[in-house]
């Protein structure tokens, strides 16, 4: 789902919620703070080497500056205990920055840039970064020949979230020298997951169907079980339902196209539906023929603000956790209608 939840400018984007809505929003920055924004420790364990996209990545020694090119890239240091010194921001948030983001930054005050469109080189490189996290870099593929002449850039191995979180935090965690640390922060967050799954039985078994960025002249829906999303809700016990899973994908990988009145076929025991504003979500819900679905009647319907399609469609223990409060609760209220 997207880059998001300060927008100047927004147009449909869905690079960032789905890969097909297209949100511009002015770049802002604040001040950076170097003395608090730092990784500290020796150099003990370094060099290390990361796999990645575009080859094998070796970094000399303990990063003390490191620039995150995606939010979920800040995430994963925070989580490890390391403030960036310039965060990509979240266009569809009016800060620049996720609620739990921002929650893990207390007072620190990274240097927030734009990476809409392309990668603000000279504003990194004016940053000194001596590591650049990348994992979820959607322009990485014009970008990385200039941003390698930085600093080692720590990049996805198949394409931007393509990688499984655990994959991504992982490769952070080695370059970061916090491969251990990175470990206990999996396992921990996938604990955390299994017991949301134990807490609500009610979930186990459920199917579901999840509508992205529906228009007044239909929907695209998830129609991949190994999509991001798709799998956290698994993970709690749900599953894709049957019926779309053969459903033809559309030029977006992982998700068919419905006209409106061939959506009968998303009826399940839930209806998740996302979307970038609140009233394309309420426009969903009135119409007709969304009304007449099994689940929407039962009010077994969840609809999604950005800022919560966002939190598991770009996984990151820290959006993960967030989930789980604000997420869980509406599905399991959907489950018992």
């Amino acid at each position: 789902m997207s880059a998001r939840v300060g927008s100047a400018i927004r147009v449909p984007i869905s690079v960032l919620l789905i890969g097909f809505l297209i949100g511009m929003v002015a770049a802002c920055g604040g001040g950076a703070q170097p003395d608090q924004l730092r990784g500290g420790g020796s150099g003990a364990g370094f060099p290390v080497a990361v796999t990645g996209k575009f080859g094998t990545t070796t970094v000399p020694e303990k990063p003390l500056r490191v620039v995150a090119m995606s939010w979920t890239d800040a995430d994963f240091a925070l989580a490890l205990g390391v403030t960036p010194v310039g965060i990509a921001r979240a266009p569809d948030a009016s800060s620049g920055l996720e609620p739990w983001t921002a929650a893990a930054l207390r007072d620190a005050k990274p240097t927030l840039f734009s990476t809409v469109g392309s990668d603000p080189i000279e504003q990194v490189a004016g940053l000194a970064p001596d590591l650049i996290l990348a994992t979820k870099d959607y322009n990485l593929g014009q970008s990385y020949p200039q941003l390698s002449q930085i600093a080692p850039v720590v990049t996805y191995l198949g394409g931007p979230n393509t990688d499984s979180w655990q994959q991504a935090l992982g490769n952070v965690a080695a370059a970061l020298g916090l491969a251990d640390q990175g470990k206990k922060l999996t396992a921990d967050t996938e604990a955390q997951i299994a017991a949301q799954k134990v807490a609500h039985p009610e979930l186990t078994g459920k199917t579901f169907s999840y509508v992205v960025a529906p228009t007044a002249a239909g929907v695209y829906t998830v129609n991949s079980d190994q999509d991001v999303s798709a799998k956290l809700l698994a993970g709690l016990g749900m599953r894709l339902s049957p019926k779309v899973l053969t459903l033809p994908t559309s030029g977006l990988p992982g998700r068919a196209q419905l006209s409106l009145e061939n959506l009968s076929v998303l009826d399940a025991d839930i209806i998740l539906v996302a979307a970038a504003s609140q009233q394309d979500l309420d426009a969903f819900a009135k119409n007709p023929v969304a009304e007449s679905l099994g689940a929407v009647r039962r009010g077994a319907y969840v609809p999604f603000n950005y800022t919560t399609a966002v939190s598991i469609a770009f996984p990151s223990t820290l959006s993960l956790q967030w989930a789980m409060t604000q997420v869980v609760p509406k599905l399991s209220a959907a489950a018992k209608a």
